[in-house]
């Protein structure tokens, strides 16, 4: 399963031959601050099995343990990575080329989930982190 993506300039562009692993809606106060959005969804795969083809994306940690890269030129949020979990690598999901093909799965820090937002998907929910 080839999945391809970028940001939405183009300048940083991306793939992956295998499925993730998982798709998750996430709710916390990072993510909704990095995205702009009430939740940022991420699909999780394995570091060694995803490649920047295009260009290189600039980072920044918003914890001691987690980096986040981006698009330096157009902004766009790219990846996650937990230094806890140095295989694991979880890209967002608007910035792949076939988005539909990624169904999230479950929820996580839906204790943070605004009190507005309504997802009746039915989903399982996590109140903090689920375990890897």
């Amino acid at each position: 399963m080839k999945l391809e993506g970028s940001c939405f300039c183009g300048a940083i562009k991306f793939e992956t031959n295998t499925a993730a692993s998982r798709v998750t809606h996430c709710h916390c106060i990072h993510c909704r601050r990095i995205s702009g959005a009430p939740f940022l969804t991420y699909a999780e795969f394995k570091y060694a099995d995803f490649t920047f083809t295009s260009g290189t994306p600039a980072q920044f940690n918003t914890r001691p343990e987690v980096t986040r890269q981006f698009c330096s030129h157009c902004g766009t949020q790219l990846t996650y990575r937990d230094s806890e979990y140095p295989h694991l690598i979880h890209v967002t999901i608007g910035s792949f080329d076939q988005s539909e093909r990624l169904i999230p799965q479950d929820h996580i820090w839906s204790d943070r989930m605004l009190p507005w937002l309504q997802m009746d998907d039915g989903l399982p929910r996590y109140t903090r982190q689920r375990g890897f």
